[in-house]
């Protein structure tokens, strides 16, 4: 049987979304597929299993690849959420490998690991540095150089992501219910979230938090709301952006302290909407980061983390 034959798949899978990329020697993508959540966690093994297919798939139609024609794939990175612990890495690598079995793919060098940690040595080309996600949730990767990983943060919605989006619209929130009690003073963020969400009273706001309709992207949509009310003077929203600049140095500092990287060279990448969206937040960090540490150079960037996926898979052996 002829087997066409590609140099690279990688594939970046998280809580809503998948997408595949075909690469070529040059590391040009020549195919792109999308799929939903690949996230074991939010997922089940089935439905991430399920999600890898049709987003290859996809990627190889777009590539000119025929379905049911025989592949060899020189390198494969399936970086992908969810893999947390030790049992994680395990069951997704099941998962993958019963999404290869089912592509009828063989791959020469296959990784599978965790999305963030994957970005993050593709931006550094294995070099010391760190990488922090701060979007709907917040996560920090740090990298010695040589072998220690340390991953800080990424806790999720519920008990951690600090600093995040979520974090935001969840003080904001909060902030608001205190000023209908009188705890708290008065706030743009009232009139503000009501707008957003077209409720009509503070009561319709609390009904929907306890409600089947409530969602972690539509609160954490509100970061960019307490960033509107805090170019408006809104001092509680202000308090909210401060306080998130300090959990997200905090997971920033642990992090250089953990990967013993405070005296060398190395670069911080900040990434995600928290960052795209608010500028305050965005320059509080860079700024403060700068100061205390003497050798760091921080960098922003709006790519998509599949672009540092892939030049993670270009370098394996």
């Amino acid at each position: 049987m002829n087997r066409r034959s590609i140099e690279l798949l990688a594939v970046d899978g998280g809580g809503t979304k998948t997408l595949a990329v075909v690469v070529d020697s040059d590391g040009t993508v020549i195919g792109k597929g999308h799929a939903g959540a690949s996230n074991y966690h939010v997922t089940g093994a089935d439905g991430a299993k399920k999600a890898l297919v049709e987003a290859v798939l996809a990627a190889f139609k777009d590539a000119g690849i025929e379905a049911n024609k025989a592949v060899n794939i020189e390198k494969a990175v399936f970086a992908l959420a969810g893999i947390d612990t030790g049992n994680d890495e395990k069951e997704v690598k099941l998962i993958v490998q019963r999404a290869v079995e089912a592509l009828s793919i063989e791959i020469g060098s296959l990784l599978v690991e965790n999305d963030c940690l994957s970005a993050l040595l593709g931006a550094t080309q294995n070099k010391a540095g760190i990488l922090l996600i701060a979007g709907t949730g917040s996560i920090v990767f740090a990298h010695d150089g040589n072998n220690r990983i340390v991953r800080l943060g990424g806790w999720g919605h519920r008990v951690g992501d600090e600093g995040s989006g979520y974090w935001i619209g969840k003080q904001a929130i909060a902030s608001v219910l205190k000023m209908v009690d009188g705890r708290g003073e008065e706030t743009l963020l009232s009139k503000l979230i009501l707008e957003k969400f077209n409720f009509n009273k503070i009561e319709d706001l609390y009904n929907w938090t306890y409600s089947d309709s409530y969602s972690v992207d539509d609160v954490g949509a509100l970061a960019a709301v307490v960033g509107e009310a805090f170019q408006l003077g809104d001092t509680v929203s202000k308090r909210i952006l401060d306080a998130a600049v300090e959990e997200l140095l905090l997971l920033i500092e642990t992090a250089i302290e953990k990967a013993d990287i405070q005296q060398d060279e190395f670069d911080v990448i900040i990434q995600g909407g928290v960052f795209h969206h608010n500028y305050y937040i965005k320059n509080q960090v860079c700024q403060r980061i700068q100061e205390s540490t003497a050798k760091v150079k921080v960098r922003t960037t709006t790519e998509e983390p599949i672009c540092n996926i892939i030049k993670r898979g270009l370098v394996l052996k």
